[in-house]
């Protein structure tokens, strides 16, 4: 059992939604379209940190930072396009957005999403008024496992310094849960795209398969 949070930081991908096939299928579609095809499995090894970093796994070192934002932004309105009439919440999420709100607990979303992907998640499910503060990979150098995009979340939360456990951080990633962890908050995997051990191993403190879960632990 944990404490109540004083205040929760959601990921986006694979946190609130549970989106992780139509990015592997819009990014395996674009690889094709660019001249180099790879395998599902190739594509989820190389599928962290920023769109910057992806399109060098993907595409080689010689490719210009120009150049990957149209690739990325291209692949992103593909996912779009490709999961809109798919999209859902992961189940339990607003039931629980109900519950932290009625507590006075403050949320914030962190993604290394781009802002149009949010943009479309929050307002599609119509959960952004429950959120203080949305950031986005525009607004950060370094992608996860760095905490950048957590601390941005962090500061725009205005809690002032707050103990491990004080802080909820729910990821579904490896560099996600260090990330969390980095940023010094208690990091919670959501098991949407990764086993338990693997996300434990990472230092997620505890691992649920949906946000019903979840509110055991504020019980």
């Amino acid at each position: 059992m944990l404490q109540p949070p004083k205040a929760v930081v959601f990921d986006m991908d694979g946190t609130l939604i549970d989106n992780y096939p139509f990015h592997l299928k819009a990014w395996g579609l674009i690889c094709e379209k660019y001249g180099a095809p790879r395998s599902k499995e190739a594509i989820i090894r190389d599928l962290h940190g920023t769109n910057f970093e992806v399109c060098k796994n993907f595409f080689g070192d010689h490719i210009t930072y120009e150049e990957s934002e149209r690739i990325g932004d291209e692949k992103e309105a593909l996912y779009r396009e490709i999961y809109k009439p798919y999209i859902q919440p992961v189940d339990g999420l607003p039931e629980l957005l109900e519950a932290l709100k009625q507590r006075n607990i403050p949320m914030a979303v962190g993604t290394m999403g781009n802002k149009a992907n949010a943009d479309f998640t929050l307002d599609t499910l119509n959960i952004r008024h429950y959120f203080s503060a949305v950031h986005t990979a525009e607004e950060v150098r370094k992608g996860k496992p760095d905490p950048e995009i957590f601390t941005a979340c962090l500061k725009s939360l205005k809690t002032g310094a707050l103990e491990l456990e004080e802080l909820w951080i729910f990821e579904d990633t490896s560099s996600g849960i260090q990330a969390a962890k980095n940023a010094g908050g208690s990091p919670i995997g959501v098991l949407t795209s990764k086993r338990e051990e693997e996300l434990k191993s990472s230092g997620a403190i505890h691992c649920v398969k949906n946000y019903h879960e979840v509110h055991k632990l504020l019980s």
